[in-house]
């Protein structure tokens, strides 16, 4: 078992990628049997994760709304969509979006582009 620990990136200009990018290497299991791309993407609103002893892992990984709503860069809003380094980051963490801009389809706030990064100016601050 491995136990990944990611420090906060509020000092940097430029968000990480979300687990490596999301429902891309890293599948959790919950103890409830939740599968997903994320170990807090539980939290975030409108998605539905599926469930290991009720959908095969293949199924799960490739055709789930859980595992395929941001993978990749076609979910993109402005100013990610247009972004040369969308790519590299696939828009930073979801989660983070979620809680500092309300919204998970956001840019994360962490990245100097977002217009929501005076959220966490003030948070460094």
């Amino acid at each position: 078992m491995r136990i990944f620990f990611v420090v906060p990136d509020y000092y940097e200009e430029r968000p990480k990628k979300c687990m490596n990018g999301w429902g891309n290497i890293f599948l959790t299991i919950a103890p409830d049997g939740t599968a997903l791309p994320c170990h807090t993407a539980r939290m975030l609103p409108g998605l539905e994760f599926p469930n290991v002893t009720r959908m095969p892992i293949a199924d799960i990984w490739y055709r789930s709304e859980g595992f395929n709503r941001f993978r990749g860069t076609g979910w993109m809003k402005e100013p990610c969509q247009s972004c040369d380094e969308r790519d590299k980051d696939l828009g930073g963490c979801r989660c983070q979006a979620y809680l500092l801009a309300s919204d998970p389809a956001a840019a994360d706030p962490v990245c100097a582009k977002s217009p929501h990064r005076g959220v966490v100016e003030e948070a460094v601050r």
